[in-house]
């Protein structure tokens, strides 16, 4: 609904597996909390930590976004791989 594609991260991940998925999927916008980004190195992306915008979050309208969804769109990015080699 929001127009952007999504790339789930495990915070308990290798802080390397992490950078690659990172630089990889070339985020504008990381949606964290305070204390991930604090063990992350070098985010590129534009961080907001949803733990510190409560108050600016809670006064957003709740109406849907006038954003152009296609069906075609890409929605999400999930990486896999074995116990050994890069994420793909």
């Amino acid at each position: 609904k929001a127009g952007g594609a999504y790339v789930p991260l495990d915070p308990g991940f290798p802080p390397d597996r992490i950078a690659f998925m990172l630089a990889d999927s070339d985020l504008s916008v990381l949606l964290t909390s305070s204390d991930v980004l604090a063990g992350l190195g070098g985010v590129k992306a534009q961080p907001l930590c949803l733990d510190l915008l409560g108050d600016e979050l809670a006064a957003e309208s709740a109406e849907p976004l006038d954003v152009d969804v296609r069906p075609d769109d890409l929605a999400y990015v999930i990486y896999t791989s074995g116990p050994t080699g890069p994420p793909k």
